[in-house]
């Protein structure tokens, strides 16, 4: 039986989202150290339908034993009408106004939830709080579980159906400090159960980051550009982040934002934003290390793996100053600024374009920052003395 089992909505390496890569990151990384690593996930890819897209059963991928199964029925027409309605004010909603949401916002799958059930050694290790597969888990499980919340300041974090979620898991493996005190406040009982900042590991690219060929295959001339990397969605501060660029390119007259990711949410068509949809690994790095600057928008962020590739690329960054993980990035790390507002945006950006031996600076210290602090040896350190306190 396996040492440890992952629980996630969705898993593979074609998976875009913060919580689903860093699943995947502690299970491909522990099963290569030699840890019997099984994941329980749904057959989705995709998180606005859930609509089945890979094979069901169990394969092995990257060493780890993934077990798929189907999703009972697609993401609810329902979902946006029951948000609207709820999260303006979630603390007063009822528990089965809030569980219906969740089964509105999907996944359910009742095979999932069998399979979690059906463990009976090692550790169970769930992630991220907002979704069935965690809440449901929790509930069903017969042996020590450890919740990766992947949490942030959303509004649907303070519905009620969570409660009993947080408050009974065997332990907590937060990303950041800012995560730890927002789960400690909303609920106090977890500061009885284990717990640790973790963090994620993040590495160097085995193959060389070519910037030049990443300007030429995407089109990119010898104009400066920033990059924003990630899922294009509006909740990752996307609309404040083109206005805001569009504002500052009509004062300086040139610059270029360049967008590298899924677009989930359309965008408006404006001078100097330039999106080229998802790129794989090299180009990811390529494009980092062509760029003068990495802008994380976000203010919905529990870690934030973004940010930490960029220093590895040798780029500087600038980070929405209102998220507390980012920002706790760039103060511990001194490698990265921040801005609350469009002057200090204004501000940051210019000197980051204008100033090379800034830039410079930042990104070393960032890139001194990852490799201390979230290297594999270093997280797997602080993981296995959080599930070493469950035996």
């Amino acid at each position: 039986m396996a040492d440890i089992t992952f629980v996630t909505p969705r898993y593979g390496e074609k998976v875009l989202g913060g919580a689903e890569q860093g699943v995947r990151a502690l299970a491909t990384r522990l099963s290569a150290d030699g840890l019997d690593v099984e994941v329980l996930t749904t057959r989705a890819h995709s998180f606005v339908s859930w609509a089945d897209h890979y094979c069901e059963g169990t394969a092995i991928e990257d060493g780890v034993c993934v077990s798929r199964f189907s999703v009972d029925y697609p993401r609810s027409s329902k979902f946006q009408a029951s948000c609207e309605r709820l999260l303006p004010n979630p603390e007063e909603a009822s528990l089965g106004d809030s569980q219906r949401l969740l089964d509105e916002q999907g996944p359910t799958s009742s095979a999932l939830v069998d399979a979690i059930a059906q463990v009976d050694s090692g550790v169970l290790a769930l992630s991220p709080y907002l979704y069935n597969p965690a809440v449901q888990g929790v509930e069903v499980a017969r042996v020590p579980t450890v919740l990766h919340a992947a949490a942030h300041p959303e509004q649907a974090f303070w519905l009620p159906v969570f409660d009993a979620m947080f408050n009974s898991v065997s332990a907590l493996a937060h990303y950041s400090r800012p995560e730890q005190s927002l789960v400690l406040n909303r609920f106090p009982l977890t500061a009885r159960v284990p717990q640790t900042i973790v963090g994620l590991p993040v590495e160097e690219p085995n193959f060389a980051i070519d910037p030049e060929s990443a300007r030429v295959e995407f089109g990119l001339d010898d104009e400066p550009f920033a990059i924003f990397l990630g899922r294009v969605v509006a909740g990752k501060g996307v609309n404040e982040l083109v206005k805001y660029f569009a504002e500052l390119r009509s004062r300086r007259g040139t610059g270029k934002l360049v967008f590298a990711g899924p677009i989930a949410d359309p965008i408006d068509k404006t001078e100097g934003v330039v999106c080229v949809g998802p790129v794989s690994e090299q180009q990811k790095y390529g494009l980092l290390a062509a760029s003068y600057a990495l802008v994380n928008p976000s203010q919905m962020e529990s870690f934030s793996l973004v940010v930490l590739e960029a220093w590895l690329a040798g780029t500087a960054v600038l980070v929405n100053g209102w998220c507390g993980p980012t920002r706790e990035h760039c103060v511990d790390s001194g490698g990265g600024l921040w801005y609350s507002n469009f002057a200090e945006f204004e501000v940051a950006m210019n000197r980051l374009r204008e100033e090379k031996e800034l830039r410079y600076k930042l990104a070393r210290a960032g890139n001194y920052y990852v490799k201390n602090y979230f290297s594999w040896p270093a997280v797997r350190q602080r993981y296995l003395a959080l599930l070493a306190r469950l035996a």
